[in-house]
């Protein structure tokens, strides 16, 4: 149960912090850089906190890969999956729950001319963090996506492996320097939990584009596997 917990908290701290840094910066535009340093760290910090604990995937991706590496059991898989989606859900909704303090904030008054505006009002304007693609570019965001989650997963899988580097920063950083990149063009998910609970409350296209981020990311994390144990023949676990 404590390794379900890990996943939990660690996916929840991933995307409270992470679709937060866009959400309740939404008044001031927020940067790439900003975003994407906010779910790098925020990753960086779950893996640091919970790692001895579950290993750290936050991510269906990460932990079917790890799954077919046999790093991790079936029967824990499900259970893994099943708390990364709880705590995506409850983060979404404590983004959501918050906006109504934001709203109340002088960054936001100010930027709005003293004009009132309604919760929903302000999600359906600046949405909730979810990731999402122009309509058309369906086939594009797919490869997008299944390229780089591919990495993302490859690395972890590798890094994790090593006892003399500093896991937790490499992937923290490697995170972040994806999402930068994949902002314009997906919004950067590598991960179907933090895909999906967004979209969930925010629905439109998002929820209707959803399907691609879910099995390109999870195609993703099965191809990294394979590509990882190649990679990994030579490699003792890391102490």
């Amino acid at each position: 149960m404590r390794k379900y917990i890990a996943e939990f908290l660690g996916t929840f701290l991933l995307v409270f912090l992470g679709t937060g840094s866009v959400v309740y910066s939404a008044a001031t535009t927020p940067s790439p850089l900003t975003v994407g340093l906010a779910f790098g760290l925020a990753l960086l910090v779950g893996i640091y906190a919970f790692g001895h604990i579950s290993g750290g995937h936050f991510n269906p991706a990460v932990s079917l890969s790890m799954a077919i590496q046999k790093r991790l059991s079936w029967i824990d898989f499900v259970g893994y999956v099943i708390a990364q989606l709880i705590g995506a859900i409850i983060a979404s909704l404590a983004v959501f729950g918050g906006v109504a303090a934001y709203l109340k904030s002088p960054t936001v008054t100010q930027a709005l001319s003293g004009q009132k505006m309604t919760m929903n009002q302000f999600v359906n304007l600046a949405g909730l963090g979810q990731t999402n693609f122009s309509d058309g570019e369906t086939l594009s965001a797919f490869i997008f996506e299944l390229v780089l989650t591919f990495l993302f997963v490859l690395v972890i899988s590798i890094v994790t492996k090593l006892s003399n580097v500093p896991a937790p920063i490499v992937i923290g950083l490697f995170f972040a320097i994806l999402i930068i990149v994949a902002l314009p063009i997906t919004g950067g998910a590598f991960n179907p939990a933090r895909a999906l609970a967004p979209a969930l409350f925010v629905q439109g296209s998002a929820l209707g584009h959803v399907w691609v981020y879910i099995v390109a990311d999870l195609l993703g994390g099965v191809l990294a596997a394979f590509a990882a144990m190649f990679f990994n023949q030579e490699v003792k676990d890391a102490a």
